[in-house]
């Protein structure tokens, strides 16, 4: 239902512009042929200290931000590894970050803040601007920023299955967008917990994006022996209806994330896990063995996470976008019970324009959720909120959206336009808002979404929130060891006597712990979980009702 049809699309905007700009020195006041800036980058003479240099200014802004996809192998059209790279595109580089075109982070920062943000402040556009202008000075060599480390085969660790494409897929170069679905399967007998799902593309250079799902019905199967290739094609969705069709997404850009404790992703058992890969248009034939790496969770999770929509169905009048119009359209959706949200995404196609979703609870209170002001068809992500985001009962989630439906709106399908309505073809539209979620429990709003490491209090020790808290029967008690070396566990109460000596001595691995602590026998009042590590304490508060 998601993602889109192959059409002859626009997706040639871009390297189109890159030749241009490449040929052209972007002055001050806009395009110049007759400017030609002489650039050595090797060239390391002292300048005013107001003049930004690369080594000192330049690249800590793009190795931070722009690298990660501009390298050998990755998606970004050309390499910014290093001087004369970035030297070369210095033109483009201004003139893309002056629009905020690049890096392609959509969401609006002064709205809400979310993990994984990459945008550039004012003040480091301005740098880029300067130092262009100044003719690109190349500053003292040894202050250049430390390259970040980019990992290969898991961001996350040693996953515990990997489901790789069963053969290379050979994408057409015909120059048109390509989607294939292959199914995976994990041949699991029984339900597996999965606390992160991580895509990684085989080939970067095409792989747009991909969108996970999971089934039970076998009907991806015949889909694919009824086509001759690898997978089978499929523009819109899966060709059918799985039981999960949101499973995963992934974008270029989008960093894979472990769920807090005890919060997981269900895959039952005979299940089979389909992934619709979007292939970028090409002029030559070129293959991809992407794969997925899944991780399980090693103790029971009580929590699932589930899907809330907000579309078409969520609106008080038709979804159809007349022509020569700008299109406006607000939807909302009533939340019966307290939820905790995780990821929000956002979904429009090529007349979109703007991007809004807030909610408001019965005391009127709002809650932002995220807002794009200049919606990209071709940079669409899932936006991971820094801490789980509770929406209490009686709440109503909204969405605002615009489209531009005119003729001046450079990617408008139809020339001249035409009536649009909703649709899986990339000329149709679409009005969506996806959001990941669980039921809510006490001390949510303490849990921070993590990557590698799960964060989990401002401080950053090594103690996950107690949950649930205030307690009535027990509580879960979390920790992480950096190395595996021997841990005291105690129970103080609020006069700092000890109440219980959980573990004394104990050795405990490096890694992630969960414990279980019956409070039946505690009296009411505030209590605090202690471990010690080497003559080193540190304690969190937990409530007993």
């Amino acid at each position: 239902m998601l993602y889109y049809s192959k059409t002859k699309k626009m997706k040639t905007i871009l390297l189109i512009f890159i030749a241009i700009a490449g040929a052209l020195c972007i002055s001050a006041t806009g395009f110049s042929t007759s400017k030609i800036i002489e650039v050595n980058p090797l060239d390391t003479q002292t300048v005013a200290k107001s003049v930004p240099t690369y080594y000192e200014d330049i690249s800590p802004i793009i190795y931070n931000h722009c690298t990660k996809c501009h390298r050998p192998g990755e998606i970004g059209p050309m390499p910014l590894t290093n001087i004369a790279e970035v030297s070369a595109y210095g033109a483009m580089i201004k003139y893309v970050t002056e629009l905020k075109y690049m890096p392609p982070w959509k969401a609006d920062p002064d709205y809400n803040h979310f993990l994984g943000e990459n945008y550039l402040t004012d003040a480091q556009i301005q740098t880029i601007g300067d130092w262009f202008d100044a003719g690109m000075q190349a500053g003292d060599p040894t202050n250049e920023a430390t390259m970040p480390t980019f990992p290969s085969g898991s961001a996350l660790g040693t996953p515990d299955l990997v489901l790789p494409m069963a053969e290379a897929f050979e994408h057409q170069g015909t120059n048109e967008d390509g989607y294939q679905v292959f199914v995976f399967d994990p041949q699991l007998t029984q339900a597996k917990e999965v606390r992160a799902v991580e895509f990684r593309p085989g080939n970067p250079s095409i792989c747009h994006h991909a969108v996970i799902a999971m089934d039970t019905t076998n009907q991806a199967d015949i889909l694919d022996a009824a086509d001759p290739d690898y997978g089978y094609e499929m523009f819109g969705g899966f060709g059918f209806d799985p039981v999960d069709p949101l499973y995963a997404v992934w974008a270029p850009g989008t960093e894979a994330r472990f769920f807090p404790p005890e919060i997981s992703k269900i895959l039952l058992p005979n299940s089979k896990l389909l992934m619709q890969m979007h292939y970028a248009p090409i002029p030559v034939n070129d293959t991809d063995s992407s794969y997925l790496n899944l991780f399980f969770a090693q103790t029971p999770s009580p929590r699932y996470v589930q899907t809330y929509t907000i579309s078409p169905i969520n609106l008080s009048t038709p979804f159809v976008i007349p022509p020569n119009t700008v299109s406006s359209f607000k939807g909302s959706s009533y939340v019966p019970y307290d939820i905790s949200l995780l990821t929000v995404f956002p979904h429009m196609h090529l007349l979109g324009k703007t991007w809004e979703s807030y909610a408001i609870d019965g005391n009127g209170d709002t809650t932002k959720l995220v807002r794009i002001n200049d919606w990209d068809f071709n940079y669409q992500n899932g936006y991971s909120f820094t801490n789980l985001v509770k929406i209490t009962a009686g709440s109503t989630v909204y969405v605002e959206a615009s489209y531009d439906n005119t003729a001046t709106n450079p990617l408008n399908p139809n020339n001249p336009p035409q009536y649009v309505y909703w649709g899986d073809f990339t000329g149709d539209e679409m009005f969506v808002g996806l959001y990941d979620y669980v039921p809510y429990q006490i001390g949510d709003e303490d849990l921070m979404l993590g990557s590698e490491e799960l964060l989990i209090q401002e401080e950053q020790t090594d103690l996950y929130p107690i949950y649930p808290n205030p307690a009535t029967a027990e509580v879960k008690i979390g920790f992480r060891m950096s190395d595996g070396d021997d841990a005291t566990l105690t129970i103080y109460n609020n006069n700092g006597q000890v109440v219980e000596v959980l573990e004394d001595a104990t050795y405990y691995t490096k890694g992630r712990h969960l414990l279980t602590y019956n409070t039946q026998h505690l009296n009411a009042g505030i209590y605090r979980f202690v471990i010690e590590v080497d003559g080193v304490q540190k304690s969190t508060k937990f409530v007993v009702k």
